[in-house]
């Protein structure tokens, strides 16, 4: 294992929680990317003993959406996983936001993927509501994903959030127009989630304040790097 590929958050949880997140030390851990899937299913087995996780991640077919699987059924496509039992639960992401969520008393956790439009769509509540813990109850951490600085976008996905009465206005600055005059913003992607738990009720809530366009030399980023890999956010419950 190289110095470095494995990070474990500075993030308050319950003795029986785990977190950790890879770097591009560890190498590509998406099977869909083009890498050689022999050497995706190795770092993935790497992975599993490194950690000493309980059980095997069952990664998921993320496309988006706003589905949310509940262990140890998985939907395909899923972009987040709940569980209330031992279970190791993990999302890959270059850019978009990886979510963790765990109860006080650590016997429910979840791993969400939110690009904007899985935020729009609501995924993040959807993830909050498959816990019978109170929302006020449960700890979340954003980890690292691309920064509002980095994140250009256009009016859809302005309107999306608009649409979804989720928008607040310090979440959007005006960037940029694009070359044909379009106008462009610029998205604080956290932020919105970081709104969007709040509102829901969630009280104990942490950014992990890194951007992966900004630190490709740390993590891989879908708008800025030109191999295309996917490190991996896991949480586990380990009894």
């Amino acid at each position: 294992m190289m110095p470095g590929s494995i990070i474990t958050p500075d993030w308050l949880l319950p003795d029986n929680v785990g977190v950790a997140i890879t770097t591009r030390a560890w190498g590509n851990l998406a099977a869909h990317v083009g890498d050689d899937p022999a050497q995706v299913l190795l770092r993935r087995r790497r992975l599993h003993r490194q950690l000493q996780l309980p059980v095997a991640i069952n990664f998921l077919t993320q496309q988006h959406t706003a589905a949310v699987s509940k262990y140890p059924t998985i939907q395909r496509p899923s972009d987040g996983v709940y569980a209330n039992r031992i279970a190791s639960c993990a999302v890959l992401t270059a850019d978009c936001l990886p979510l963790l969520i765990c109860s006080e008393d650590g016997q429910q956790i979840a791993a969400v993927h939110a690009g904007w439009r899985g935020l729009a769509a609501g995924i993040l509540t959807h993830a909050i509501r498959q816990f019978s813990a109170p929302p006020e109850s449960l700890r979340l951490f954003i980890g690292p994903a691309i920064c509002q600085r980095c994140f250009e976008v256009g009016a859809d996905v302005v309107d999306a959030f608009s649409a979804s009465g989720k928008v607040a206005a310090d979440h959007f600055t005006e960037g940029a127009a694009a070359d044909d005059g379009s106008p462009r913003w610029l998205c604080d992607l956290a932020g919105l989630a970081q709104q969007q738990a709040q509102l829901a009720g969630i009280n104990h809530l942490q950014q992990s304040g890194q951007c992966t366009a900004c630190s490709t030399d740390l993590f891989y980023s879908h708008r800025k790097c030109k191999d295309k890999g996917r490190f991996a956010s896991i949480i586990w419950r380990k009894r």
